[in-house]
């Protein structure tokens, strides 16, 4: 498991580096969460890539899952990262609920809920970073399987999950009708 905080240097395709501070969220977030996901939500050309978070979900998650938030250098808020792990004491928001697992299989399954970067850092891997962060959170926690869910239309986000031998399992419609992938991964 990566140690947190978390110091990095992430390098972009055309070689331009990037530093970048990592840390664990919580409820003390709430502002910056919601400003992502605003500055997110005002950047994409598709508004069905994302699904946004209510104020109570997103509370939910700072209070119950396993959160990160990235800074550059200079301050700025880079991105975020959730886990909805399978330990957690409520488990109806469980990614497994699509395949029909029961309650043992639940409480072996992680929940991959999110991750959003900021546009102008994108490109450096953060998401990837993210990812393996939660992947190893999830093996500390137990879980011997992750589950989430991307838009067939972020080719971006469900190819940094494929890069780590994620697979797409399912397609369906999700959220209120969006398109989206199921992918798998078993630990």
């Amino acid at each position: 498991m990566i140690q947190m905080p978390y110091d990095i240097e992430l390098m972009n395709g055309r070689g331009e580096p990037q530093k970048f501070h990592i840390r664990e969220a919580d409820i003390n977030d709430y502002d910056l969460f919601m400003e992502l996901q605003d500055i997110i939500m005002d950047a994409l050309p598709d508004k069905d890539i994302y699904a946004p978070f209510t104020e109570e979900e997103t509370i939910d998650q700072l209070e119950n899952d396993c959160c990160w938030l990235a800074f550059a250098e200079n301050g700025d808020v880079a991105g975020v990262s959730v886990l909805k792990p399978n330990n957690r004491e409520d488990q109806s928001y469980n990614y497994g609920h699509y395949f029909d697992y029961d309650e043992e299989h639940l409480s072996r399954t992680a929940s991959f809920d999110m991750t959003m970067v900021v546009p102008k850092y994108r490109g450096h891997g953060l998401q990837r970073l993210f990812n393996k962060i939660r992947i190893a959170k999830a093996i500390e926690l137990g879980a011997t399987e992750g589950i989430t869910s991307i838009s067939p239309e972020n080719p971006y986000s469900y190819n940094n999950f494929l890069i780590l031998n994620w697979e797409i399992v399912d397609r369906r419609k999700l959220y209120g009708g969006k398109d989206r992938y199921l992918l798998r991964k078993e630990f």
